[in-house]
């Protein structure tokens, strides 16, 4: 497994933990703020569209290791 690989899954853990965090914390619902304005996007969307991109790229580097 590659240096590259553990970064990405500690980071993949590490925005889990965000995400647990902020929904025991009650704040999932809290809009996002971009450029001074609210915005239709919530924290929840931004840490859930976070986990899926490193869920990804730790599912290509991991097959890349492979070949």
């Amino acid at each position: 497994m590659s240096d590259l690989n553990n970064d990405i899954s500690n980071a993949l853990c590490n925005a889990i933990d965000i995400r647990e965090t902020i929904n025991s914390n009650g704040l999932s619902n809290i809009k996002r703020v971009h450029g001074g304005t609210d915005n239709e996007d919530t924290l929840k969307d931004l840490i859930d569209d976070v986990i899926y991109f490193l869920e990804q790229l730790n599912i290509e580097v991991y097959d890349e290791d492979l070949d």
